[in-house]
């Protein structure tokens, strides 16, 4: 079987590593390529292995997206009741689940599996009792958030015929760029309006959140064929008793989107030794320098700035 190429693609998520730090970026989606592979190098692995950690708070948004996509996907089914206690009852399998893995480094073999940033760069075996409670209420609270809100009370009475895929991963061309997007849920309502909903359970931030549900429109525009008139974008952040915060459709929302997008891309392109083969070159993409962002960055174990290494 060939071997996967790897292209230069684009993600909400790609660009903001790329803002952050250029040499966490080229560890991410260069150093770490590869690495699921049984003949890489040593390097490789551990990048791929570092590449694949995640944090407490992503693992609690993890889960709850998961829990919840879950969730619709069987009421499309079934028409079974979404209750709370149900949607907690999963995750907490879940949660056993990763906990186990994580402990039993599971992903020394498998790097897919649930490798907890705070435990890896921790004692290994044990984290404090307040940060794992905190990963449960988190989790807990926003389904109980979910189950009980007026956005699904709402989804629960449009027509299956009106909703579009769950939670799916796509993409979309946008002159030659392959752009990832991944639309939490997207269903038309009685109005004839294409809303589109990002589920949240962290805190509001508005530049990141309002590029990526532009980048949403673009999406649904190229792909659904929404009219910019006809399509509304919403955050609905769980932690927060599943308060909803509509973000506007202007006219120039969809150009930019494309521009930000175009934008961005060409910025990784000169970083490239070699664009037509995606080639990359580590020393070539410079540290950050910045210790609040290298105490949370996966890859401060292999990093070459001194704090990389040397904090606790």
């Amino acid at each position: 079987m060939a071997k996967l190429a790897n292209e230069l693609t684009w993600s909400a998520s790609r660009d903001n590593l790329f803002k952050r730090c250029r040499r966490a970026y080229y560890y991410q989606y260069y150093g770490s390529w590869g690495g699921w592979e049984s003949d890489c190098s040593e390097q490789t692995r551990k990048l791929y292995i570092l590449k694949n950690l995640t944090t407490l708070p992503m693992w609690a948004g993890s889960i709850t997206h998961d829990v919840v996509a879950q969730a619709l996907k069987n009421y499309a089914q079934t028409g079974n009741e979404i209750r709370a206690g149900a949607l907690q009852a999963r995750a907490r399998m879940m949660l056993r689940s990763g906990w186990v893995d994580a402990v039993q480094r599971k992903w020394e073999q498998r790097p897919k599996k649930t490798n907890l940033f705070e435990l890896y760069y921790g004692n290994g075996k044990n984290l404090p009792a307040d940060d794992t409670e905190r990963v449960k209420e988190t989790v807990y609270g926003c389904l109980q958030a979910f189950a009980s809100s007026a956005v699904l009370q709402e989804i629960v009475a449009t027509p299956y015929a009106n909703w579009k895929p769950v939670d799916t991963l796509a993409s979309f061309q946008l002159e030659g760029l392959k752009v990832w997007v991944a639309v939490d849920f997207a269903y038309t309502d009685p109005e004839g309006k294409l809303r589109i909903v990002d589920w949240k359970t962290g805190k509001e931030k508005t530049d990141s959140l309002g590029v990526q549900l532009a980048c949403y429109a673009l999406y649904a525009n190229e792909e659904w064929f929404a009219p910019l008139e006809g399509v509304r974008l919403f955050g609905v952040f769980l932690k927060e008793n599943a308060r909803v915060s509509e973000y506007p459709v202007h006219a120039d929302t969809l150009v930019g989107a494309r521009d930000y997008i175009l934008g961005s891309s060409a910025e990784m392109r000169s970083l490239l030794t070699k664009v037509e083969t995606n080639s990359a070159r580590e020393d070539d993409f410079p540290c950050c320098e910045s210790e609040r962002t290298c105490r949370r960055c996966n890859f401060r174990e292999v990093c070459p700035f001194p704090q990389g290494k040397a904090l606790d």
